[in-house]
């Protein structure tokens, strides 16, 4: 194996904008993977490509970018499909590897249940996931070292479609706002549900809970984190690829979020 692979990845994209205490976190918007890992897949290139596209986070990038702009965070440019960083790092603790293989590093495929790629490279892929983690740890700390506090907005965007693993639901709601008590930033979930107060609102559904770093996790409660999901059928058309004509309506939303902490908070 060449000593290429082995070394850090490089194509997070890293901010690190300490003027706020606030920090943005988009895992899910990614969409390579890496041409020397091509090969492990089991998929056709369509296929594959398919997948990919399908269980993306698609323009959650662009629609947070004025959030990722004022406060920095840690953006993920690869495809979940490679790694999720979202996901805990030992197997023995992610109940979506336990019952799907869908831990940190997939498995299965998403559109349909069948063998993803190969696991010879589970162990140097882990180095790309090990260095989404380490930048988003020192980030938070440089934050609480300069603010005594650190609240993570975790950006995603889901989908109403059914997936082997997920039954779908008729009554999924258009916005999804995630928190764990113990890490719970109550005036931005506020903030956030004044917004969207015209959308039906699901507090910790159909999703739950919030990313906080291993390191802060119901240690540090200086550490607040929310997730903001958005349904794509209001941003996108049915393939879950092109922007539809509510995409700026979203992305005004987003910048409105921004403008009310901004404001209130230094």
């Amino acid at each position: 194996m060449s000593s290429s692979l082995t070394r850090a990845p490089v194509i997070l994209k890293i901010q690190g904008k300490l003027n706020m205490s606030y920090l943005i976190h988009l895992p899910h918007c990614g969409l390579k993977i890496p041409n020397q890992f091509l090969n492990d897949y089991y998929l056709p290139e369509k296929e594959l490509q398919n997948n990919i596209y399908e269980y993306c986070d698609i323009y959650t990038d662009e629609l947070f970018d004025s959030m990722f702009n004022k406060f920095g965070g840690v953006k993920n440019e690869y495809s979940r499909l490679f790694f999720d960083s979202e996901r805990f790092s030992d197997d023995t603790q992610e109940e979506m590897y336990k019952k799907y293989r869908l831990g940190w590093f997939y498995e299965n495929a998403i559109i349909d249940k069948k063998p993803l790629r190969k696991l010879d490279n589970k162990d140097i892929i882990k180095k790309y996931y090990d260095e989404h983690h380490k930048q988003l740890d020192n980030l938070t700390q440089q934050k609480l070292d300069i603010f005594n506090r650190c609240t993570i907005i975790d950006c995603h965007s889901f989908s109403d479609k059914e997936y082997w693993f997920l039954n779908k639901a008729s009554d999924f709601p258009d916005i999804c706002i995630g928190y764990e008590e113990y890490h719970m930033d109550k005036n931005l979930i506020e903030i956030i549900k004044e917004e969207f107060s015209e959308y039906k609102i699901g507090l910790n559904t159909p999703y739950d809970g919030s990313l906080v770093p291993m390191k802060y996790w119901h240690k540090d409660n200086r550490v607040k984190s929310v997730m903001i999901e958005i349904n794509k059928r209001i941003y996108t058309e049915h393939d879950n690829k092109t922007k539809s004509k509510n995409f700026i309506i979203m992305k005004n939303k987003i910048d409105n979020i921004l403008n009310k902490i901004t404001n209130q908070r230094s």
